[in-house]
């Protein structure tokens, strides 16, 4: 982007698009080694299926998570494992008292280990959306006809009753026997599909290959126990994906990785952990460089829903430039332009350990006084905002 950076980012705003390409337009698996089970570890807490669970593997950079899906006893699709006293109950910390499958407003009247947020299928909808890069694996774990076609057709239903039929792009159905394809396909044709191999007692790799590959599935979940070199490279021939589940192992995913498992299924192993065992973090930062004013200027971007976004202290020095002043009264961050850089005030919040933790921020930014809309994120404590609207001001 040396030399015509910004008039390339000027052009796709005239245009109404982006000028970096969506994260999202590529296959799902790239850059996706892990896939956080059950929503992954929140407050050193697994399996909770919750809001908080959800948002926290985004910040830690993970762009594919799995949902445990059931109905509460009126008949509401939920996220939660089961409603049995021995399972998600005593693992939840929540008593079980009265009927053991909730009723939908007792379920989110229960907070999940005391703090965390239960969700129903519609609020899961809402969260997709406001997160556009995260991918939803879905455990639904029912094998008859009629109750498939019943889960499936309420998230359609709902991801288009809100107004956001888009996120079904980013649901990758988990299949569990060869029919089952057929039922979903009945109620809506998603973009990606997996097939899980964990209900069958001694399956036939060659037969499921090639079962795959005529059906337009590109990739084939396996309990780890079952991830075999013999029974990877049979699937791996076909040209398919192979994925395993659960493990927080870290030699564990490292051998797996060596018989040709391609990412597995974790409840605590994080993105920017996978450097230990030799493998790369899916998101990373870039020097890019553009042209303000005559002048080039190198900027450290991360790409976040499809946009480059950079550190203000960095683009403030730009053009014209500006200042930050940070109201914590009024909790705004306002940028003068043309005015002399300082500080932002937040430097004994920032870290150098280049996990890439991603957090939307709690202020206002403020551009000349004035309320901007213009989102801003923490990344390992450093404030990014998004590099077209940002030098587009600077240029003025």
């Amino acid at each position: 982007m040396k030399g015509k950076g910004l008039t390339a980012l000027a052009m796709a705003i005239m245009l109404g698009v982006s000028a970096v390409q969506p994260a999202w337009a590529a296959d799902w698996q790239k850059g996706n080694t892990l896939i956080a089970h059950a929503f992954g570890e929140v407050n050193n807490k697994i399996e909770t299926n919750s809001k908080e669970a959800f948002i926290n593997a985004w910040e830690n950079g993970f762009r594919v998570v799995e949902g445990d899906f059931t109905y509460t006893s009126d008949g509401v699709l939920v996220l939660r494992h089961d409603f049995e006293k021995d399972g998600s109950y005593a693992r939840l910390d929540i008593p079980a008292t009265g009927d053991v499958v909730m009723d939908s407003q007792t379920f989110m009247n229960s907070p999940i280990i005391f703090e965390q947020t239960p969700l129903r299928a519609v609020d899961l909808m809402y969260l997709m959306a406001d997160y556009p890069d995260m991918y939803l694996v879905t455990d639904t774990k029912d094998t008859d006809k009629a109750t498939v076609q019943r889960q499936f057709r309420d998230l359609v239903g709902i991801a288009k009753n809100i107004g956001h039929p888009e996120v079904l792009d980013r649901i990758i159905p988990q299949l569990y026997n060869k029919e089952m394809i057929k039922w979903i396909k009945e109620i809506h044709h998603f973009d990606n599909w997996i097939f899980t191999l964990y209900l069958y007692n001694n399956p036939d790799y060659d037969d499921i290959a090639a079962y795959c590959v005529n059906h337009g599935i590109d990739t084939v979940t396996l309990h780890v126990d079952r991830a075999k070199k013999e029974n990877v490279s049979k699937l791996k021939a076909k040209g398919l994906k192979v994925y395993a589940h659960t493990t927080n192992r870290y030699l564990t995913m490292k051998n797996l990785m060596n018989v040709g498992v391609d990412g597995i299924y974790t409840d605590r192993i994080k993105p920017y952990e996978l450097h230990w065992i030799g493998l790369e973090n899916g998101r990373k930062t870039q020097e890019q460089t553009f042209e303000v004013k005559g002048k080039e200027v190198t900027l450290t971007t991360l790409d976040i829903f499809g946009k480059a976004y950079a550190p203000l202290r960095q683009m403030a020095k730009a053009g014209k430039g500006f200042s930050a002043t940070f109201d914590k009264e009024a909790n705004t961050l306002n940028l003068q332009k043309g005015r002399a850089f300082t500080s932002l005030g937040n430097e004994m919040l920032m870290d150098d350990s280049g996990k890439l933790i991603t957090k939307k921020v709690d202020f206002k930014l403020l551009v000349n006084g004035k309320e901007s809309n213009i989102p801003c994120y923490y990344v390992d404590g450093e404030v990014y905002a998004p590099v077209e609207e940002i030098l587009l001001l600077v240029q003025k």
